[in-house]
């Protein structure tokens, strides 16, 4: 179909890499290898199937570069949003911590847990009573 429309391999070469050269889904090193293809093949039909594959990949990458556009609005818009909201809602906002309930000399354990870290919650989750001293043994070497 496409043999009889054009007189010489030249003119189909062209109508091959006619939609693909200047078009900016295409790098500028994936134009030159497509260019040096379709200068360097002289079977029409295995131009023919690549012009196809050509167009196809042309379809291909629109849809995903739609996709990605569409996506980057949405993340855009939703980034926009939420400094929006941080800008009117959070201004100067301080958080208040609540009156001490006991005395500042013995803190209690809910707070106390507070303020552990990882490191305090990892070695109390692995501790052992039987690697510990015990309370007589503690006596014991106190008497000493």
């Amino acid at each position: 179909m496409l043999c009889s429309a054009y007189t010489s391999i030249g003119e189909l070469r062209q109508y091959v890499l006619l939609p693909l050269i200047g078009h900016p889904l295409f790098s500028d090193v994936e134009q030159l290898r497509a260019n040096h293809f379709a200068h360097e093949c002289e079977d029409v039909a295995r131009l023919i199937r690549w012009g196809e594959s050509v167009q196809a990949e042309i379809v291909r990458r629109e849809v995903v570069a739609r996709v990605e556009a569409a996506c980057l609005r949405r993340q855009c818009a939703l980034r926009n949003t939420l400094w929006q909201m941080r800008i009117s809602s959070f201004r100067c906002h301080c958080l208040r911590r609540p009156a001490p309930t006991q005395s500042a000399s013995f803190p209690s354990l809910d707070q106390a847990d507070r303020r552990a870290g990882t490191f305090d919650r990892l070695a109390t989750a692995s501790f052992q009573p039987s690697d510990s001293l015990t309370f007589a043994s503690l006596l014991s070497r106190l008497r000493r």
